[in-house]
């Protein structure tokens, strides 16, 4: 069995090089499994308009201010989420309580929010400042967060504007989007994955299960290099943050 993939976890790059690996595996052992052509086709087809799509997009200025707002909007959650956490340690009467609460809202929008796709993020991102701004804004006040989470509201503010200035000058153009193209694109993959799987049930060969192997080691070292990338962003902001703390003192 082919294990689940959660595409959304991987940004637009990542995802056409992952989608083509996995299509280009599967071409080359496609004799193995009788009903994949047609679905195989579909994939192909439709990595290539994903394809066209990033090479357009990657044209337009307006993405490049997009792509900065997006950081931007990380970067002041994440702000958010590291000082609840400073404050749960806090001794100061009240303050590791509040934090505790502010963490529980967090978790409960995603703890891990930064790694989501961007219209999740958006939505989750929408969740979180609302519930914090109209249910918990002594807490946040309390663990020194009431600055932050307004950063945080104008961040989410700005990728709106920017996105929506992307989207316009794309309305310009007859020519299909990103956006518009990934989903396809992963409901075709999706599609490949299940046929494969089903092929194993059905009439299981040792060309198949070697198939399966080789594209689920593709989705577990893709997915980590995805999340360490992550990681190494994440540590590089944090040691780029102690230097300037450390010039200033």
């Amino acid at each position: 069995m082919i294990q689940s993939t959660n595409f959304a976890l991987f940004p637009s790059e990542e995802l056409y090089s992952f989608t083509k690996k996995s299509v280009i595996l599967i071409d080359e052992k496609k004799t193995t499994v009788t009903a994949v052509e047609p679905f195989l086709s579909i994939s192909k087809a439709r990595l290539e308009d994903f394809k066209n799509a990033l090479d357009r997009e990657a044209k337009n200025p307006l993405v490049k201010i997009r792509t900065q707002k997006a950081t931007d909007q990380i970067d002041a959650f994440m702000a958010l989420r590291k000082q609840a956490e400073s404050a749960s340690t806090r001794k100061k009467a009240g303050v590791a309580e509040a934090a505790t609460v502010i963490i529980d809202v967090i978790r409960k929008y995603g703890w891990t929010l930064q790694r989501f796709g961007q219209k999740t993020r958006l939505t989750q991102l929408d969740g979180l400042i609302s519930e914090l701004k109209t249910k918990h804004p002594a807490e946040v006040a309390l663990i020194g967060a009431t600055e932050l989470l307004e950063e945080l509201e104008q961040a989410q503010a700005d990728y709106l504007e920017a996105d929506t200035n992307v989207v316009r000058s794309e309305n310009n153009s007859t020519e299909p989007t990103v956006t518009e193209t990934r989903q396809p694109l992963t409901d075709s993959v999706k599609q490949l994955f299940q046929i494969i799987s089903l092929q194993e049930v059905s009439a299981p060969s040792a060309g198949v299960t070697a198939l399966i192997a080789s594209l689920n080691e593709l989705i577990t070292t893709s997915l980590a290099t995805v999340k360490a990338s992550d990681t190494r962003t994440e540590n590089a902001k944090k040691n780029a943050a102690t230097a300037t703390t450390t010039v200033n003192n």
